[in-house]
């Protein structure tokens, strides 16, 4: 598998939580608090997303590109860097809020619902910028040679896990999916339909953050505050 086959089979697997954001956001809507899938969720997306996926692109397939010609700081590789650390700012936003409602804040429900929300939307428009933009240009731009090292140190940054890692992050999801799928299908829970990907919607901008992506942002800044 090529480094870039192994970026996509993350994604795929990133996508499958995203999906599930809506239906556990409409359950926290609904006043069903499930500390246990939030502490998942946060879980998935601190350890699988940031610390291995993001590593591997963020250490080593950006630095590559740039070896290569292609700038750091312009579409698409800073707008992808930038909402890497929008999705550290979601988790802290999200740990932050579960905090304040083991304290017993009567409010942290619904920060919650929203900073779930906010994370699908940029998820989704992530991991599309990636597949339609990022990985055909790197595909293009890349040598041979580069392929073949991005390969072996992409299974370095694997040694840094247990030998269980993958398994234990496609077993949390499996797990994830048939809890709150048959939630969903419940009589009362008859909207709760995971955000459908809309291509049209999703284009790559300048490193400067554009209207939705300061709009998300500031949502994240203040569901922390709250």
């Amino acid at each position: 598998m090529s480094a870039i086959e192994t970026l996509e089979q993350e994604h795929r697997l990133i996508s499958r939580v995203v999906r599930l954001l809506p239906i556990v956001s409409n359950d926290l809507d609904a006043g069903i608090v499930d500390l246990r899938v939030l502490s998942d969720l946060a879980d998935f997306f601190s350890a699988f997303t940031d610390g291995c996926h993001h590593a591997k692109e963020e250490d080593l397939l950006f630095p590559m590109l740039q070896q290569r010609g292609v700038s750091s700081k312009g579409c698409p590789v800073g707008t992808l860097k930038l909402e890497h650390q929008q999705g550290r700012n979601v988790v802290k936003a999200l740990n932050s809020a579960v905090e304040k409602h083991m304290a017993g804040d009567p409010k942290a429900a619904k920060t919650i619902s929203s900073i779930l929300r906010g994370a699908a939307e940029l998820y989704t428009d992530h991991i599309w910028r990636e597949d339609y933009l990022l990985f055909p240009m790197s595909e293009k731009v890349l040598l041979e040679g580069d392929k073949v090292s991005l390969v072996r140190d992409f299974g370095q940054v694997q040694t840094k896990f247990d030998h269980v890692f993958q398994e234990r992050y496609e077993a949390l999801v499996e797990k994830l999916e048939k809890e709150l799928t048959r939630a969903a299908e419940r009589p009362q829970g008859a909207e709760r339909q995971p955000a459908p990907l809309h291509l049209e919607e999703h284009a790559c901008g300048a490193v400067a953050m554009s209207a939705d992506d300061q709009g998300r942002e500031e949502r994240l800044r203040q569901a922390g505050a709250q």
